[in-house]
């Protein structure tokens, strides 16, 4: 079964956290067209919550294309395309960008130094993906 990773302290919605982390498995191609996902009641029961909460997250990926509701099989992957799986990706990207470009600013953490940080671990992950490839 699928893992979410909830933070009910966290401020988000469980419905978005469910939501974003199912968008995110579909977009990096973890979960592919024609994956079933567990039923509402199982993922409610597996992470302690509402089946309303996990039936809102589902039926809003429905909504934007990424399940497909098949009648008394549950909830499928859509198809994916190309385009559409980049620009999604792109759009996450833009989301997680901005927060943290807004944190940053809000601990006093200039332009400069947001920049210095990112390349180091864009470097970073560079080097350990090279490593990885070669080993």
């Amino acid at each position: 079964m699928i893992q979410f990773n909830i933070e009910a302290s966290s401020g988000i919605p469980i419905y978005k956290q469910v939501f974003e982390q199912v968008e995110r498995m579909i977009n990096n191609a973890y979960l592919v067209e024609g994956t079933f996902l567990p039923s509402v009641r199982q993922v409610a029961n597996a992470i302690d919550v509402n089946p309303m909460t996990i039936s809102k997250a589902y039926g809003l990926l429905e909504e934007r294309g990424y399940l497909t509701r098949l009648r008394g099989k549950g909830m499928m992957v859509a198809h994916q395309t190309e385009e559409r799986s980049k620009k999604e990706k792109m759009m996450i990207l833009d989301k997680m960008i901005t927060e943290l470009v807004s944190g940053a600013m809000q601990m006093g953490i200039n332009k400069q130094e947001l920049m210095t940080l990112i390349a180091e671990k864009v470097e970073k992950q560079d080097s350990a993906d090279n490593i990885n490839s070669q080993g």
